[in-house]
């Protein structure tokens, strides 16, 4: 996992939140495990540019010149973003300790070309994300699913993975997570008729070269 170091101010409850993020601030508020909360300031601007080259469940290294807050290891845990504008409004973080277990959103990426792919079907995610939990240490951010060996019907379930025995997957086993679907019966009328019209125009290729032929021996 990526360590991200993050600069961040205490923020002051008397704060108007509205103005602080008109001059680019992020509230937020950092939960700590053993020294309570703290309602915090991140620079909007800063905090993109480090999650720009970094996963969202990156650990962060806070820095500040709060004494009480310095140095302490966090995740993301929620943000939330204006419905309209889909600007970040809010942030919350909790602090991590490296001796203890943790509990993040790991991304699922697909790997390789099913074979059913080849023969007409879709693959189709049903899943982008997957609980996973252990030492931070040993944690991922990613989980790699190789899918070249699927075929048109067969599905991928959580309890297919395997993450080594310091993983462990909290998301229930039967939870489907892709599948290579048998084309639509759209896809299929438009192959249909994209063969159709090939077939036509070659045979109105044909018949036109047959008439000219015929033509000039005459």
């Amino acid at each position: 996992m990526d360590i991200i170091n993050l600069n961040i101010e205490i923020r002051k409850k008397e704060n108007n939140l509205k103005a602080l993020r008109k001059n680019g601030l992020i509230p937020a508020v950092l939960y700590g495990k053993k020294t309570g909360s703290h309602i915090i300031l991140i620079n909007y601007k800063e905090f993109l540019k480090a999650f720009a080259k970094h996963s969202i469940s990156s650990f962060i290294n806070i820095l500040s010149n709060e004494a009480g807050v310095n140095g302490k290891m966090a995740v993301i845990k929620e943000i939330q973003k204006d419905p309209v504008t889909d600007g970040i409004i809010h942030v919350d973080l909790h602090e991590i300790s490296m001796d203890e277990k943790i509990e993040i959103e790991a991304v699922i990426h697909f790997n390789g070309k099913p074979e059913g792919v080849k023969l007409g079907g879709i693959l189709e995610p049903l899943m982008r994300h997957i609980a996973i939990k252990g030492y931070p240490k040993d944690i991922i951010d990613t989980v790699n699913i190789d899918v070249s060996g699927l075929n048109i019907g067969d599905i991928i379930h959580v309890g297919d993975l395997n993450l080594g025995d310091k993983i462990e997957i909290i998301t229930e086993k039967d939870a489907a997570i892709v599948t290579v679907a048998e084309p639509t019966v759209e896809e299929v009328s438009a192959s249909a008729e994209v063969v159709e019209s090939e077939t036509a125009a070659q045979a109105a290729a044909t018949s036109a070269a047959s008439t000219q032929q015929d033509s000039k021996k005459s």
